[in-house]
């Protein structure tokens, strides 16, 4: 009857709605990296420091009349240091209270020191607030969404990487314009610093940013969560069917842990770190001097927010694409295409000066292959030493890109060195880190690879060098 029909589907429906939230929750991934993305939209404004730096600079000369660029730039350079600290604080609470808790802790840290930076007039303590608070807070937030999307994504770590660091990259562009709004709306020219008119408005620019990166970063926080046990198991499931998709062998996926101890005695950990150094300097350099060095030829205040807040769009699909096409060719081939590429565009920056087009292309153009380090390195970092320690190993390997900082401001304040020579010393050191990608071993498990023979699929593996994680 037609009763008995509808009795016998009732206990079918519980079952059914039961698989379908199963499946839904595999894709919470896709709201990981959505709400990764909001975050680092946020944490990215360190790159806003190329358009800030002309009315905070002419800010602090009120207090003190004698600083020039050279003098803070400083704030700027040692943001990746306060990063390098920050990330293994973060790697660590992850393990203890989460993504979320953590995120949330680092994001309001970040928003913190941005605010209080307000109330500075030196040098010293704007770096203080703005460049060593900032950084730590960014660093602890910084890898809670891509560790987390790792776990439910496993397969996709390169597009994961790529859209959470988008973010980074487009952050800088929205609030490049938000910044010049408040502190230049009648787009006043610097000569090539700004009046009071133009630097008074420097304390408003920092509580206006401290409020919005608290308030959107804690909506990006509070949506990122670890998969449960049970969600853990189906993941592994359907990363070993993409595996068998792919062709892949299982000892072609990495197989160890590695925490950060033994990390630090592989020796491939050290090449990463000297390669980060060497592939991000072009970038770190027109980041912090575009705007500066425009202006100096001639450019228009509005026309060099304008290239900043769209090299940072291709800063942030730079990310998105490098991140693609490390799942589809491998991490070797994606890091040789950007940093021999990078170094030949580097060569091209002092020049372009010579016409805004040209300028404004060859910026754009750096800025994109520069983000590619940001997707390309925590992916190869859980490529080849597992995803469970990467937010503390990448840690690591990002304090390269802090050491790069460094070093240019030491050059750039060595009076024997020329900015032309720092720039293609810069060029320089990209084409050796494209060199470095030969003897960087590992596998990459997310290229696709030809299946092996059956004969050399029964034959034994030997085992990996690196020793597993105590």
């Amino acid at each position: 009857s037609s009763r008995q029909k509808k009795s016998s589907c009732l206990p079918d429906r519980p079952m059914q709605a039961q698989g379908q939230a199963k499946t839904a929750s595999l894709n919470y991934g896709w709201v990981v990296a959505a709400a990764g993305f909001f975050m680092h939209l946020c944490l990215g404004t360190m790159y806003c420091w190329g358009a800030f730096t002309p009315y905070i600079t002419s800010y602090l000369r009120k207090y003190d009349p004698s600083l020039t660029y050279n003098d803070t730039i400083i704030v700027f350079m040692l943001i990746p240091l306060a990063q390098t600290i920050g990330m293994p604080i973060g790697g660590t609470m992850m393990k203890k209270y989460g993504p979320r808790v953590t995120a949330l802790v680092g994001s309001w840290v970040m928003a913190f020191g941005v605010f209080v930076s307000a109330f500075t007039t030196t040098v010293f303590m704007t770096t203080l607030t703005y460049g060593m608070i900032y950084g730590i807070g960014m660093g602890m937030a910084y890898m809670c969404p891509i560790a987390c999307g790792y776990k439910w994504l496993p397969n996709y770590k390169g597009l994961i990487s790529g859209i959470v660091v988008t973010g980074f990259g487009l952050g800088g562009a929205i609030f490049n314009i938000i910044g010049a709004a408040i502190c230049n709306p009648d787009n006043k020219a610097g000569s090539p610093y700004y009046g009071d008119d133009v630097a008074d408005n420097v304390p408003k620019l920092y509580m206006t940013l401290g409020v919005i990166y608290a308030a959107c970063t804690t909506v990006g926080a509070l949506l990122l969560r670890d998969p449960t046990a049970e969600e853990l198991k189906k993941i592994e499931g359907t990363a070993t069917q993409k595996d068998e998709e792919k062709q892949l062998l299982p000892q072609e996926r990495p197989s160890v842990e590695v925490g950060p101890m033994d990390f630090l005695k592989d020796v491939r950990s050290y090449m990463l770190w000297v390669m980060m150094m060497f592939s991000t300097a072009s970038g770190v350099l027109v980041v912090s001097t575009y705007k500066t060095f425009g202006s100096v030829h001639g450019f228009s205040d509005q026309f060099l927010t304008i290239v900043g807040s769209l090299c940072l769009v291709f800063n942030g699909v730079g990310r998105l694409f490098y991140g693609y096409l490390n799942d589809t060719i491998g991490f070797r081939k994606t890091m040789m295409i950007c940093f021999m590429s990078q170094a030949c565009i580097a060569l091209m920056f002092v020049g372009s000066a010579m016409a805004s087009f040209l300028y404004a292309f060859v910026v754009c153009a750096m800025i994109l292959n520069y983000g590619a380090n940001f997707p390309l390195y925590p992916t190869v970092t859980a490529e080849i030493f597992g995803k469970k320690n990467v937010a503390s190993n990448y840690g690591i390997v990002f304090s390269g890109f802090a050491a790069a900082g460094i070093l240019l401001k030491l050059a750039l304040s060595a009076p024997s060195l020329s900015f032309n020579t720092v720039v293609f010393g810069t060029a320089v050191a990209s084409a050796c880190a494209g060199v470095g990608t030969f003897f960087l071993e590992g596998t990459s498990s997310s290229a696709p690879k030809k299946a092996a023979a059956p004969k050399k699929a029964a034959a034994p593996q030997k085992a990996p060098a690196v020793k597993k994680a105590a």
